[in-house]
């Protein structure tokens, strides 16, 4: 019984370093953060007011490194309770750039905005013209080749 014990023991042992070379079908290429608005009803000007400091955001966050690109959509389907408006998607080197990018990000809204009453104008009328119906992360994925 020992002997079948001391086996087993040692099968397990090597066999939990090929757990690690089990087969992986894509890399992971960037992350993303999508995120969908619903514009409410008449506050449409208010906020592409306030939306229209987004791509100066962005703008300099990609200047600064802190972002690789962004999109911004307008959806042309208006069916369902998910029903959204405009989308951006930012995206991101890996997850480290995300989990630094908050406070990277500071110096480079402050610039953008000019003034912290500015940017808490811009925020507030964007909060008061919008709701987040979702906001995703996501991962980019690159396949690998067929063998």
């Amino acid at each position: 019984m020992k002997a079948f014990a001391r086996c087993f023991v040692a099968l397990v042992l090597s066999a939990a370093p090929l757990s690690g070379l089990a087969q992986q079908y894509y890399s992971h290429v960037g992350v993303a953060r999508a995120v969908k608005l619903r514009i409410l009803p008449g506050k449409t000007k208010e906020f592409f007011e306030a939306f229209a400091y987004a791509p100066k955001v962005f703008e300099a966050e990609k200047a600064a490194g802190i972002i690789t690109s962004y999109e911004i959509f307008t959806s042309v389907n208006y069916e369902g309770p998910d029903k959204w408006d405009v989308m951006y998607v930012v995206n991101f080197k890996n997850m480290a750039a995300l989990d630094t990018s908050a406070d990277l990000a500071e110096p480079v809204l402050a610039k953008v905005y000019g003034s912290p009453e500015k940017r808490a104008e811009v925020v507030k009328m964007r909060a008061e013209s919008t709701e987040t119906v979702s906001s995703e992360l996501v991962r980019g994925i690159q396949l690998k080749p067929l063998p």
